[in-house]
């Protein structure tokens, strides 16, 4: 039986700077390893997947039994409300090109 994953945005600044996580967050190009935020860089989105409860600040996107990770923000996207759109429709979607 598939995992059924809770998908996630978080603010940047929400992620725990000397600890494991208990979940999995992406950052920028699903890198693993958070970016170290220069003076006058706007954070990167952050995109999480979790079995468990939501960590506190995120944002649920959607839950699905997809294997993450999931498809990235467009930057021409509009924003939010269409990445949430995008990830609705993948968790929809078959679960491989073999379905």
């Amino acid at each position: 039986m598939s995992k059924a994953y809770k998908y996630f945005t978080i603010p940047f600044d929400r992620i725990p700077k000397d600890q494991a996580l208990p979940y999995t967050a992406w950052f920028a190009s699903w890198s693993t390893t958070p970016v170290i935020v220069e003076p006058g860089m706007n954070p990167p989105v952050v995109i999480g997947a979790t079995e468990n409860a939501l960590p506190a600040g995120a944002v649920e996107l959607g839950t699905g039994s997809k294997d993450p990770p999931p498809p990235p923000p467009s930057l021409s996207a509009g924003g939010m409300t269409e990445y949430q759109a995008s990830i609705t429709q993948w968790l929809d979607g078959p679960r491989s090109a073999d379905e």
